[in-house]
């Protein structure tokens, strides 16, 4: 759900033991993931199928612990109930949750612990991100190229027919995206079925399911199974992020974002000013510059340069949203109360350096290491016990821990998780 996600700088703490006798000898450098919550808790790590509304520490499974990295660091994103995990140096990846169609690249069997997921044969180069749908996923190497896994039921992975991988191997596995061979890549997002890549000239490519326009032409089928590009007549883009049925762009300039696909929630922001007719991109201005750009199932989100230029110079940024408002994802009270806003919402939050979006709650963390969430909670997705919905966003507290900075976040659909 991500768009050019950042990789945090900071050691991970050793300390993941106290759960599993599977983990890391005490000494020795360990992710620690500590999730909140899920759709199906298989997706946490934890070892059970069980909620969590409380911040849990997170498991490996037996002879699958993570190689010893004392500089590395680690990153996490989910989709809709399985979760991926890898290190810095891109060797390391790990997979945890269903995977009923081949959605962690595994055998068969779905994983409760997170579990080592090989990398494509032949691939001698590192992970650069992984990115997840509902039951489909998208991973981008270092060197520009992208496979995929799961469902392609609706085109999503892009391998020319409405297959999945399970079927095309019988083991599991990744597939290379057809066409994406002689084209670099440097981004990528999913949607719930469909998907985005950025290439290095800064065009766009998708495939996957369009009834809602979402893959930005309004000539299209409702399913597209091969990449076509879909930014034909736009300027150059630099991040690109998807929504459960709409698709967020962000140009070269860092200041126009470009939307299309489902707008019920006004998820397309306060665009007004439809491109030419082949294509359903609609535009908007942002009041500076983005360093990320996020999406929801029906909202959207933005990290940006902060207001005064001194906080620019410490790093941290500023966090803007637009859409769905019936859970609290826009992180402040909608005036007037409606299930939704077109207007651009910026929330009372300073020195944000990492966002991240789940299907309707939103994480981010602060310079200082802070975890704050808001919006959906009916898992404890936010890490509120109660279950209630948070309309603000709350600090995340870690009861117990001695080391509470954090170092990295990611969401999937309905579930958060925290690198310490």
């Amino acid at each position: 759900m991500d768009g050019l996600m950042t990789e945090a700088t900071a050691g991970l703490v050793a300390s993941i033991a106290s759960r599993a006798e599977s983990v890391l000898p005490e000494g020795n450098a360990a992710a620690r993931s500590t999730p909140v919550v899920q759709i199906e808790a298989e997706s946490l790590a934890t070892g059970d199928t069980e909620d969590q509304h409380h911040p849990t520490v997170c498991m490996f499974a037996a002879n699958d612990t993570p190689e010893e990295d004392n500089t590395g660091t680690w990153t996490v994103c989910g989709g809709g109930n399985h979760t991926f995990l890898w290190s810095s140096d891109g060797r390391q990846l790990y997979g945890c949750g269903t995977n009923g169609d081949g959605e962690l690249a595994l055998g068969e069997g779905s994983a409760l612990r997170w579990t080592r997921v090989e990398l494509p044969d032949g691939c001698g180069v590192a992970v650069r991100k992984v990115v997840c749908g509902w039951s489909h996923t998208l991973m981008l190497t270092r060197d520009g190229r992208v496979y995929a896994a799961g469902s392609g039921s609706f085109g999503q992975l892009g391998t020319s027919d409405l297959l999945s991988t399970r079927r095309k191997h019988e083991a599991g596995g990744w597939a290379q995206l057809v066409g994406t061979e002689e084209v670099g890549f440097t981004d990528i997002a999913c949607g719930l079925r469909h998907s985005l890549m950025l290439a290095v000239d800064g065009s766009v490519y998708a495939c996957g399911a369009n009834r809602k326009g979402q893959l930005g032409h309004v000539a299209m089928e409702a399913r597209v199974p091969s990449l076509v590009c879909v930014s034909r007549g736009l300027p150059p883009i630099a991040m690109v992020a998807c929504g459960r049925a709409h698709s967020i762009l962000v140009a070269a300039d860092r200041m126009t974002v470009f939307a299309a696909g489902d707008d019920r929630y006004a998820q397309c922001g306060p665009a007004s000013d439809p491109q030419p007719e082949t294509c359903a991109w609609r535009s908007f201005r942002l009041p500076r510059r983005a360093r990320k750009v996020c999406a929801g199932w029906e909202f959207g989100a933005v990290l940006m340069d902060p207001l005064s230029m001194d906080d620019s110079r410490r790093g941290g940024g500023s966090v803007a949203m637009w859409g769905r408002a019936d859970h609290g994802q826009m992180g402040i009270n909608v005036d007037p109360p409606a299930s939704c806003t077109r207007d651009l919402v910026e929330l009372p939050l300073e020195d944000v350096v990492d966002l991240a979006c789940g299907s309707n709650h939103a994480v981010a963390v602060t310079r200082a290491g802070e975890v704050y969430a808001w919006g959906w909670n009916e898992h404890g997705n936010v890490g509120d016990a109660s279950l209630r919905d948070v309309d603000r966003p709350r600090r995340i507290v870690f009861a117990g821990a001695e080391d509470t900075q954090a170092s990295a976040i990611g969401c999937g659909y309905g579930n958060t998780f925290v690198i310490r």
